[in-house]
């Protein structure tokens, strides 16, 4: 996998309060406070065995989730996960990635009230999801509306049972917080985007 250059921006408060969470939840998991000492480089966060051959498409789509300033949470052994989380924390909603294979993926996007806690690996409601072949979900969620805008999904309904990720498949889990000038990526690309399309 290639580098990945983006300039650098602000970060919101939302994604700030999103890392946050983040590094604690990587204390719980055995990540140092900074999350250097066992975080791993996304090329290899981005790996669902030894032996997987991703095709160039859905390699790049997932460097651009990377890009995006998603925090990343490996789960299972680093050398062959169960499965991939990816979360980008809006001010009141979640957007999620997780893969368990990689010829079938599930987004999502859930809601996230500001001063309520909402279990990323075991969402109880979703406003927005879609499973599918690799490049399709993917695409999807990268294209996905950003929550202010008017025509954002917003009706709660069930999460699909696929987006759950029990306790024992979580461990152990390596978490990749985004570089502080990344954070807020996401909001800033999709922003621009509604912008040059009128």
């Amino acid at each position: 996998m290639g580098s990945l250059h983006t300039r650098e921006r602000r970060a919101t408060r939302a994604q700030e309060r999103h890392s946050h969470a983040a590094e604690n939840a990587g204390r719980d998991a055995g990540v140092s406070q900074a999350g250097r000492s066992r975080r791993a480089s996304a090329s290899s966060v981005l790996r669902l065995g030894n032996d997987v051959c991703l095709p160039s498409e859905v390699e790049q789509l997932l460097l651009e989730v990377v890009a995006d300033g998603f925090v990343l949470y490996c789960c299972g052994p680093r050398a062959a996960p169960c499965a991939l989380v990816a979360a980008y924390q809006w001010q009141d909603y979640v957007d999620l990635v997780a893969i368990r294979r990689f010829d079938r993926i599930i987004t999502a996007r859930i809601p996230a009230p500001q001063h309520t806690q909402v279990d990323i690996f075991t969402p109880e409601i979703v406003v927005w999801a879609y499973e599918g072949p690799p490049q399709r979900a993917l695409r999807a969620l990268l294209d996905l509306l950003p929550p202010h805008h008017p025509r954002a999904p917003t009706d709660p309904y069930p999460a699909p049972p696929s987006l759950h990720l029990s306790r024992a498949e979580q461990r152990p889990m390596t978490i990749q917080l985004p570089p502080p000038g990344r954070a807020g990526n996401r909001a800033t690309r999709l922003t621009a985007a509604r912008i040059r399309r009128g």
